[in-house]
């Protein structure tokens, strides 16, 4: 087919398309006529539905001056996650809820909830021919909820604590009295469980406490049985008494021992000092005495004068040999009294001996009763620890049982939930569109 054959092809159907129109124009005009008058009418005559929302917003009633003690560091802990957004509108959409309201505002006696108070004579016909069901097989309460639930939409606001509440009625009034009341019924059953949870847990704690204090007592009274029977005593510092004294004998042996071989070297060197008619200058414990610090004095006193007289004097003078004689009993007197102080040290190094003896029986003698009290404190600590966890349990639920007995008698039960915006009255239907 050529390019001209086809453009003449199109040039007669376009022609023909505008005749068409115009011999049957009066006919397309009374068609779009008579389809707008007939939606206008059904648009007229249709029943009007009207559509509210009620807005509920989740967030924390609870004051910092009444929270629970044990509830005050979760101050920063989400209420709720989506899941929990989602389980709040499963909770306002349940028949529990829409039971609730539908009594309170009698929804049962209305046709728009209750199809058998008001089936038009088609609806009549319908049910008589088994094309339709007829709404007296079920239940009046079944009939009107699932009615509400047709009517009803429920969703979270995205990204928000507010929960959406929608609700469309023929009337609308209604229409906005129905979510209003869905939302201070939900917020009362709110109320309502924590009523509930104080309850069981005050009748959970009562028996859980007294049956404590039993134990507390018991567990107490075997610790004091137990103190008593073991005659454990309590020292300083809150240690058994048998090892604080084993504490403090091994620290007396032991300056004992440090005393007595103190002792025992001086004495020592004092006794070689005199069998070798060595020098007694480098005993301290000589050179202490007042009696051989005189005795010196007069050593250097005498070898000052024989000295002295040696200058016109010969040594075989009567005089120096006087008092090189003096001289020599004063050497003698100093040996003697370093033998007493020898003596001495030895009588003292003998006592630190028996001391030491004596200490040792009883560090022996204690560190048997230490051992055997170690064990005794080991079983009694056990049974104080019983009685602590025992005695900080009770106190744990006397606090918990106080804060839901209190609630519970003075009903303060605040919920984390309130009516953020109450639904207002629609002026106009959303359907139809007219």
């Amino acid at each position: 087919m050529s390019v001209q054959s086809a453009a003449a092809d199109v040039d007669v159907d376009l022609r023909q398309l505008f005749a068409s129109l115009a011999r049957n124009w009066l006919r397309i005009v009374l068609v779009v006529l008579l389809a707008t008058g007939l939606a206008f009418a059904f648009a007229s005559l249709a029943t009007r539905h009207y559509k509210a929302e009620t807005q509920v917003e989740i967030a924390p009633r609870e004051s910092i001056y009444t929270r629970p003690a044990s509830n005050n560091n979760d101050t920063d802990k989400p209420i709720l996650d989506e899941q929990g957004v989602a389980t709040q509108v499963q909770i306002i959409s349940s028949n529990e809820i829409l039971k609730q309201v539908s009594q309170k505002l009698g929804l049962e006696k209305l046709p728009e909830f209750n199809e058998a108070l008001d089936m038009s004579a088609l609806s009549r016909a319908l049910v008589l021919v088994g094309l339709k069901s007829d709404p007296m097989e079920i239940p009046t309460e079944e009939r009107v909820l699932k009615k509400m639930h047709g009517k009803l939409n429920v969703y979270g606001v995205e990204k928000t604590r507010i929960i959406a509440i929608e609700f469309s009625s023929e009337d609308p009034k209604l229409a906005a009295a129905v979510p209003d009341a869905i939302a201070a019924a939900y917020i009362a059953g709110q109320g309502a469980a924590k009523l509930e949870s104080n309850s069981a847990a005050a009748d959970f704690l009562a028996p859980e406490i007294a049956d404590l204090q039993r134990q507390v007592k018991d567990a107490e009274a075997k610790v004091a049985a137990y103190r008593a029977q073991s005659d454990l005593l309590m020292g300083g510092n809150n240690s058994v008494l048998a090892t604080q004294q084993l504490s403090e004998l091994s620290s007396e042996l032991s300056k004992v021992r440090a005393n007595r071989a103190a002792a025992e070297a001086t004495a020592d060197g004092v006794r070689r000092a005199l069998q070798n008619g060595g020098s007694l200058d480098a005993v301290p414990e000589v050179l202490s005495s007042d009696l051989i610090q005189r005795l010196r004095e007069r050593q250097v006193e005498l070898r000052s004068n024989i000295a002295d007289l040696s200058t016109t004097l010969l040594g075989n003078h009567p005089r120096i040999r006087a008092l090189k004689s003096q001289l020599s009993d004063l050497d003698a007197q100093i040996r003697s009294e370093a033998q007493k102080i020898m003596k001495g040290l030895l009588m003292q190094a003998e006592t630190a001996k028996a001391r030491e003896n004596q200490l040792v029986a009883d560090v022996n003698t204690l560190k048997a009763a230490s051992a055997q009290a170690g064990e005794q404190q080991v079983d009694l600590d056990a049974l104080q620890r019983d009685a602590t966890a025992k005695r900080q349990q009770l106190e744990l639920y006397l606090t918990n049982y106080r804060e839901a007995a209190s609630r519970q008698d003075r009903n303060y039960l605040p919920v984390d939930a309130r009516i953020a915006s109450k639904a207002s009255v629609p002026s106009e239907a959303y359907f139809p569109k007219v």
